[in-house]
């Protein structure tokens, strides 16, 4: 998975006097020429480039390995560091009992592969160890599985209220009752906009969940890792990289940009000036997957260019990983009007239809294999653009992982449109088969008519629309110009749905046409 360090198992006989001597000096001798960067001390010689690469005279591991951390099971765990060149490193890790050696490299990097683990609540140490250096000792590590949530302001949008969100529905007893020993936290501190990757960031230490961590956290990231671990009783670490008002162009790494034509035309301009500083950091750390937020700020692209620019994002992670099926869940947009308060009576203009247009690409990025797309077309507030209901979100979240990477017996899809039949001025609307059995509404309520149809002037109009069995029929309005040729369900800006199905998941919106209008 990973490029191969050197490493032994098991330990050496000790060395002679006269070389520990040596090794002392050596390490004497680096520190006087010294000069400190960033709080960190590092060796006066410099090799240049656009890295800046400073060679170390202390000892240290990644930034990423911290106490608290959760490692991914069933993976290998790279351990790696700083250290002066040549000198021996010793790596010892409470779950395995061997030893693991290797040499710093010319420029001071080391690293070490520690074989898979099996997921384990029990806290487990790190020990990395130098001749002449303090003993490096990382505890309370559990192994479980890690997730890497990245994306925008939906992802960042933490359980508390702290401006400028409003805190999740019933935010402070969500952050009250979150006492869970088993779910660890790491959350993006530095979000330096890159032109070149740099380990130069800083990120917060891992933190356990707990009501005095949690509130924080990103919500989302939290209700998605809550849900994993009780449904699996398995640790859960969660790794939030998200930026408020974050382009997904920011995400994308430069050589999956430059592998298209046309997003290399569109998107090579700020490409990579987020991933550099943050998930490019995490490349040798195994994860199990992803979950992503994000869109609100490409909502003006045109749509084929997001479904072309997101998938790019995420065959350049997988690659960078070195894992072409790492899993990729995603959320489409919630019904949101831009215009609300412009219009009277307020509400925005109801036929308004490019975040629908938008939500249709992002629906699209499901032809790269290995993704899937949460629905939230029910608990979207049209005057919100960022809704509290995120338990919900994060929830269909694990409930997609569940399905497509547990391999657990669970719904997590709405229903999904599959076709339609139009005899005279009735329409009835089949579903992909086992997504729309037991179809209902939510609470109940009167079904939202958010059911168009067009006729061969191509002017849709809002039908009628009933609940039979698990299919919808709609009847055509007076004055459609026969036979039906097209149908729209939710397809505008801020539709707030109630349809769903026996799981209560929301019915996805589409569309039968392509047309212009």
């Amino acid at each position: 998975m990973h490029s191969q360090p050197n490493y032994a198992f098991g330990y050496k006989k000790s060395r002679p006097y006269f070389r520990k001597m040596k090794g002392l000096l050596f390490a004497i001798l680096i520190l006087l020429s010294v000069n400190t960067v960033d709080g960190q001390t590092y060796a006066a010689q410099k090799i240049q480039g656009p890295s800046k690469t400073i060679i170390p005279a202390s000892f240290s591991v990644y930034i990423l390995l911290e106490n608290n951390m959760v490692i991914q099971r069933g993976k290998p765990l790279v351990i790696s560091g700083l250290a002066p060149p040549n000198l021996k490193i010793k790596v010892s890790v409470s779950w395995k009992h061997r030893n693991f050696k290797t040499n710093a490299d010319s420029l001071g990097n080391w690293k070490v592969l520690v074989p898979a683990g099996e997921a384990n609540d029990q806290p487990q140490t790190i020990t990395a160890k130098a001749n002449g250096f303090d003993n490096i000792l990382l505890t309370n590590i559990l192994i479980g599985d890690v997730w890497i949530c990245s994306g925008q302001s939906n992802m960042v949008m933490p359980l508390d209220s702290i401006y400028p969100f409003k805190g999740v529905l019933n935010f402070q007893q969500e952050i009250a009752s979150a006492d869970f020993p088993s779910i660890r936290v790491l959350d993006k501190q530095d979000y330096k906009k890159l032109s070149y990757p740099s380990n130069t960031t800083t990120l917060q230490s891992w933190s356990v969940c707990n009501p005095s961590t949690i509130g924080k956290v990103s919500a989302v990231a939290y209700y998605f890792a809550r849900k994993l671990h009780l449904s699996l009783n398995v640790p859960v670490g969660i790794i939030i990289a998200a930026v408020n008002g974050s382009l997904c162009q920011n995400w994308t790494n430069t050589e999956a940009i430059k592998s298209d034509p046309l997003l290399s035309a569109h998107y090579l301009a700020g490409s990579s000036a987020l991933y550099n500083g943050t998930i490019g950091l995490l490349t040798d750390f195994s994860v199990k997957g992803f979950l992503w937020y994000q869109g609100e700020s490409n909502k003006n692209d045109p749509p084929a260019n997001y479904t072309r620019l997101n998938s790019a994002l995420i065959t350049g992670w997988r690659q960078k990983f070195n894992q072409d099926a790492l899993p990729f869940y995603y959320v489409q947009l919630t019904p949101f009007a831009e215009d609300y308060a412009r219009t009277n009576p307020p509400g925005g203009n109801q036929s308004s239809d490019y975040y629908a247009k938008f939500r249709e690409a992002q629906a699209n990025i499901r032809a790269v294999p290995g993704t899937e797309m949460a629905v939230t077309m029910d608990v979207g507030e049209p005057n919100n653009h960022h809704p509290r209901d995120k338990k919900t979100v994060g929830e269909r979240l694990a409930m997609i992982a569940l399905k497509k990477t547990y391999n657990q017996e669970v719904q997590c899809l709405g229903p999904q449109y599959a076709s339609f039949l139009a005899d005279g001025s009735i329409v009835t609307v089949t579903y992909v088969e086992g997504t729309a059995d037991g179809l209902t509404t939510l609470n109940n309520n009167p079904l939202a008519q958010l059911f168009f149809v067009a006729g061969t002037d191509h002017k849709f109009r809002q039908g009628i629309a009933t609940i039979c069995g698990n299919t919808i029929q709609v009847v055509a309005p007076a004055g459609t110009p026969l036979p039906i040729i097209a149908l729209r369900y939710a397809f505008t800006n801020a539709p707030v749905t109630n349809l769903q199905n026996s799981a209560a998941l929301p019915a996805e919106p589409f569309r039968t046409d392509n047309w212009g209008n």
